[in-house]
């Protein structure tokens, strides 16, 4: 705690800029957060996973994925059926019509999830997203990333959960 992960991740995911120095991600070179190149890559390419899951709680879980639909391919005709779909792959037996309120952490966690694969990221930022969860949603949100990961996407996690850590094709420690 207090070694600067977070501030890192944010700089990585064009949310704060740094000091010095600059920021290449996803093919694009000097990156600067809040620039229109920098709003681009957020809504294409880039998405977080965050311990809090950044979700609009009083809205329903369709309302949360449209979210990510509006930026997406997905032709409009298509989007509940790839919102049930997609929900049904990561074991959520919910109804899209359920306020967000309602779910539990991992299926909180899930959702997030969702609405990242919905707009197909390539680069996923990961802050501490089973800080909250059950070992067993634990382990589900992690073979997700996983699967992920084995498909081409990068995905940069911040844990201190040892297991987490002893199961990661790649470890750097600050």
């Amino acid at each position: 705690s207090g070694s600067g992960k977070s501030t890192l991740l944010n700089i990585m995911g064009l949310l704060e800029n740094p000091d010095t120095g600059t920021i290449n991600v996803c093919g694009a070179t000097d990156v600067k957060a809040n620039s229109r190149q920098a709003q681009h890559l957020l809504r294409t390419k880039i998405g977080f996973l965050f311990q809090n899951f950044a979700l609009i709680d009083d809205k329903s879980v369709s309302y949360n994925l449209d979210i990510a639909c509006i930026n997406s391919k997905i032709p409009r005709s298509k989007w509940n059926d790839k919102k049930t779909k997609l929900l049904k792959d990561l074991q959520l037996n919910i109804s899209l019509k359920e306020k967000v309120y309602n779910l539990s952490g991992g299926e909180q966690q899930r959702l997030a999830l969702a609405r990242i694969l919905l707009k197909n990221c390539d680069l996923i930022f990961a802050d501490e997203p089973t800080g909250s969860l059950d070992i067993s949603n634990r382990d589900i949100i992690l073979d997700i990333l996983s699967q992920l990961n084995r498909k081409g996407k990068t995905i940069v996690l911040v844990s201190h959960d040892p297991y987490i850590v002893n199961n990661s094709r790649r470890v750097v420690e600050l």
